[in-house]
């Protein structure tokens, strides 16, 4: 009895249990919460953007040269004569002022000659003076034998006065010319300048035409700088609308950084075939704007030449285009809207424009694989754009 009775217990508690459970969940069934249902979300692709600024900016052309002079000359004599002295300066590398002796040559034979040319001359001065005498006494004796009309040309002794004449100026041309050779016998520096290379010594004979020494001038100096044809497009113009301007030169010496400020003077006026280059020439002082360098032929520069303002440019990353002259911006309901721009100049990563996009448009620098006008992104401000190099030329922002 007391076993059936146990089992009935265990049997009760067990059905008490299962009848709690299904309660208790048909109770969290009626009262469970109902789920806020909300559209699915809908994303867009980020993109950073730039806004499109213009403002006037100039341009700074780099370029290199080396130092030339702007005269270099052959000298030689124009007479012949043996070498009987040589200046002290006579060897590389001495300065001589213009006008400075290099050499002079035995002139003995040339001073026989000016002397016999004076003589000459003496002559044919004494020979007119006759002839205009005579001249005068022919036509008093025309009228004295009271022969009427004018006394022809013949009787007046014209002829031989014109020849008296012509040999007179023969003679002072043969003087002149005397003198001149002469002269030439001391050889001197025709501008200021350095010997580069000497030629002949003392005891030597020279022929009309021998050279005696190479020279160049010391002051001021030329240097041929290479510049792109779209370089020359910013130059400055002059009033005959060539090239013109100022440039900067620096150069290293011995550690030390000295400058120089030369100017254009011509162009070469032609298009290199070889490195497709034109060629500007510029002019600069030896000297050092601080006088504390100075420059020589053949050094190496550096140069900087401050190009003309252009009113009207925007710079852009060069990923920026979605080829060759075309941008996306960003209209104000944030979609893509395709722009044809001016470009005026590219340089590796960076490219300027003159025209197209509108000042303020937001310029998309976020790449897309997949870029259709009109497709809808989430643009976010981007700050300096990383990765861009330093343009060849360097754009200056005025003020």
């Amino acid at each position: 009895m007391k076993t059936f009775v146990k089992r009935f217990a265990r049997i009760l508690i067990g059905l008490v249990i299962l009848v709690a459970g299904v309660g208790f969940s048909v109770l969290l069934w009626v009262t469970k919460p109902e789920a806020e249902k909300k559209p699915p979300a809908t994303s867009y692709p980020v993109v950073e953007f730039r806004k499109i600024s213009y403002a006037p900016r100039t341009f700074t052309i780099p370029t290199q040269g080396t130092i030339e002079s702007s005269r270099r000359s052959t000298l030689a004599s124009e007479v012949a004569g043996k070498v009987i002295e040589t200046s002290d300066k006579f060897d590389p590398g001495y300065k001589l002022e213009k006008g400075g002796v290099l050499i002079k040559l035995d002139p003995v034979d040339y001073e026989a000659a000016v002397a016999r040319a004076r003589s000459a001359v003496a002559d044919a001065e004494s020979a007119l003076e006759t002839e205009k005498a005579l001249a005068k006494q022919a036509r008093r004796d025309w009228l004295n034998l009271g022969r009427g009309g004018e006394p022809s040309d013949l009787v007046l002794r014209g002829p031989q006065l014109r020849s008296a004449e012509a040999k007179l100026e023969a003679m002072k041309s043969d003087l002149a010319k005397a003198e001149n050779d002469l002269s030439n016998t001391t050889i001197r520096v025709p501008f200021d300048a350095v010997i580069s290379t000497t030629s002949t010594e003392v005891g030597s004979y020279l022929t009309p035409g021998a050279p005696v020494a190479e020279v160049f001038q010391t002051d001021p100096f030329e240097v041929r700088l290479p510049l792109s044809v779209d370089d020359v497009w910013f130059l400055k113009k002059g009033a005959d609308n060539k090239p013109a301007g100022e440039v900067k030169i620096v150069s290293e010496v011995a550690g030390n950084l000295s400058t120089w400020t030369g100017k254009i003077i011509r162009s070469e006026g032609e298009v290199d075939r070889r490195s497709r280059s034109v060629y500007v020439v510029a002019e600069v002082n030896a000297k050092s704007d601080d006088g504390t360098a100075e420059l020589q032929p053949g050094h190496f520069i550096r140069a900087t030449i401050p190009g003309r303002e252009i009113p009207h440019l925007a710079a852009i990353p060069f990923s920026a285009f979605l080829d060759l002259d075309r941008i996306a911006t960003i209209d104000e309901d944030d979609r893509l809207r395709f722009r044809t721009t001016d470009v005026v100049f590219r340089d590796g990563e960076t490219v300027y424009i003159s025209g197209g996009p509108e000042e303020g448009e937001r310029l998309c620098i976020t790449e897309l694989s997949r870029m259709i006008e009109g497709d809808r992104v989430d643009p976010k401000e981007a700050g300096s754009v990383n990765g861009e190099r330093e343009p060849s030329l360097k754009a200056e922002v005025q003020p």
